[in-house]
């Protein structure tokens, strides 16, 4: 690579900063790219320039953090009505939007208003603290006089003590309730779909047209639903679900279902880590180190397989993800988090585990296991992420995964700004944009997200990743594109590497590659891709001692 006559940096250097976004989307742009980026390293102008570029870029992209945040603060949005409301009900504050569309202003009463005479007795029940059951209410809109929905909420005011609010919603009904509904009176997903639809005040006709089905089968699944709940009703069937609705969106309770439960404890310095278990309670301890993709769970068959073969299987969730907390310390010495995982095995009382670890989770797995001492049986690593030496390691991963692995050595405001873009559209788009989003041209995953509740069981990870927020995800990146293998130090564990013939976000020849560095064994599994812990799970179980 040559300066100009002008003794400036190529224009392809202006690409590589321009037009990133598109670059990684075509794998030809993408090796230019690539080739641009590593010849700068030893070239000293455009080193030079790249440099300058980033502190300029990076002060763009921490003004588009901020001008993001304060548009997903959803209680200040200017387009959502917003009450406030005093003990009895009165209206205290109406923001403009509430104000205009449901002709509500301060000083007047919710009785005034056309709402069903059952929510008002909901409502009054909650702001007297006779019930958890916060209810939704639907209030028709002045002009149009479609249903607007609110949530209610509370905040503390330091003037007048405990302050209630009504918030308008776009959606009251989310993938967790779907799960609660399912877990505590057996409804099928098809059943959830179409209560979820119902709950949002679609008739059963417009329901039937937006599912392509007849109306006799929805009025069918209603009946059976209503059967299952023991409802006397559709209309009692809804409140029920309304009501679970509520729950799921403000609180994370611990969780038990069919398969796995779902708890939290303190460690020692305060903080909280959150853990699955699946399989027999009193069966020989597999601990489950997750990855930045797919979530914590394994899928019911596996979840059978160890109730049936003695396998408890733990899986914690690492800093930052469910409702673990994180720790500053941790983004420069992950090795640090060992002191966690003992603690947490301290007080479930278990003296020796078998270690997996999956992807991003093989990176803590392999810096931690030294300070684990006789805790770890042997380590199995799936899918895991060795340490990037080059751009080039991921020249064939899916775009998604592609721009992610690039984003950490460009720009970490860059980073956070996707990151938070990129989980808006995931959620925007659901379950059903997922597999392409994040999978695309990754064959094996994609075949793997074909199978209905492998594909809900990635997308709840999903959810799972990001339930406080992206730091989960941005930090994950950062350990990949971290020099993170000088912290591995000499241990006497056994480490066995698995990994997909198919898996496009991790070349196989790179895993052969470190794991001779390290002195690790290394089974390969025909047509697994990434997701191979979750879509070909008899693979690796078969490892367990």
């Amino acid at each position: 690579m040559k300066d100009n006559k002008n003794g400036e940096t190529p224009s392809r250097l202006d690409d590589m900063i321009a037009n990133v976004y598109e670059a990684v989307l075509d794998q030809d742009r993408f090796d230019e790219l690539i080739t641009l980026a590593e010849s700068s390293i030893t070239n000293r102008s455009a080193h030079r320039e790249l440099l300058r570029r980033k502190r300029d870029i990076e002060a763009h992209f921490e003004t588009a953090e901020k001008l993001l945040s304060s548009l997903q603060k959803p209680a200040e949005d200017n387009d959502r009505p917003v009450i406030r409301l005093g003990r009895d009900l009165t209206v205290l504050q109406a923001n403009e939007t509430a104000e205009r569309i449901l002709q509500i202003t301060a000083g007047r009463s919710l009785e005034e208003l056309d709402i069903d005479g059952d929510a008002l007795g909901h409502l009054n029940e909650a702001v007297s603290g006779r019930t958890e059951d916060w209810p939704i209410v639907r209030v028709p809109h002045a002009a149009t006089g479609k249903q607007v929905l609110l949530v209610l909420s509370a905040e503390e005011d330091p003037h007048n003590g405990k302050i209630w609010l009504l918030t308008g919603v776009e959606r009251v009904w989310q993938q967790g309730a779907s799960l609660a509904m399912q877990s505590l009176y057996g409804l099928t997903q098809s059943e959830t779909d179409v209560l979820s639809m119902l709950v949002s005040g679609h008739t059963p006709a417009e329901i039937a047209q937006a599912r392509d089905r007849s109306v006799e089968t929805v009025r069918q699944q209603i009946k059976s639903m209503i059967t299952k709940t023991r409802s006397r009703g559709s209309g009692e069937l809804v409140a029920v679900a309304r009501a679970i609705a509520n729950s799921a969106q403000r609180r994370k309770p611990q969780t038990t279902s069919a398969d796995h439960t779902r708890a939290e404890l303190k460690l020692r310095d305060g903080r909280k880590i959150d853990y699955l278990e699946q399989g027999d309670t009193t069966g020989k301890a597999v601990v489950f180190l997750h990855g930045c993709l797919c979530g914590n769970r394994l899928p019911n068959t596996a979840s059978r397989y160890f109730s049936e073969n003695g396998i408890r299987l733990l899986s914690p969730a690492r800093p930052w993800h469910g409702q673990s907390d994180g720790h500053g310390i941790l983004l420069h010495d992950p090795a640090r988090y060992a002191h966690d995982i003992c603690d947490w095995l301290d007080q479930l009382d278990l003296e020796q585990v078998q270690l997996v670890a999956f992807d991003v989770g093989a990176i803590f797995a392999l810096v931690c296991l030294p300070h684990l001492r006789d805790r770890v049986a042997q380590l199995i690593c799936i899918s895991a992420q060795p340490p990037m030496r080059s751009f080039q390691d991921f020249s064939g991963a899916p775009p998604q995964q592609k721009l992610f692995a690039l984003l950490p050595r460009v720009s970490v405001p860059l980073l956070s700004y996707m990151a938070k873009l990129g989980d808006k559209r995931l959620k925007r788009d659901g379950p059903g944009g997922f597999a392409q989003t994040v999978f695309g041209g990754a064959q094996a995953d994609l075949e793997a997200c074909n199978d209905p509740h492998l594909l809900d069981l990635f997308w709840q990870g999903h959810l799972f990743h990001v339930e406080r927020g992206s730091d989960s995800f941005i930090n994950d990146c950062r350990f990949v594109a971290s020099d993170w293998e000088k912290l591995i130090k000499p241990t006497d564990v056994p480490i066995h590497f698995i990994h997909g013939t198919q898996n496009r976000s991790i070349r196989p020849e790179r895993i052969l590659a470190f794991a001779e560095r390290i002195e690790a064994q290394v089974s390969l599994v025909e047509n697994a891709g990434h997701s191979l812990p979750f879509s070909h799970w008899r693979d690796w179980v078969r490892f367990l001692d």
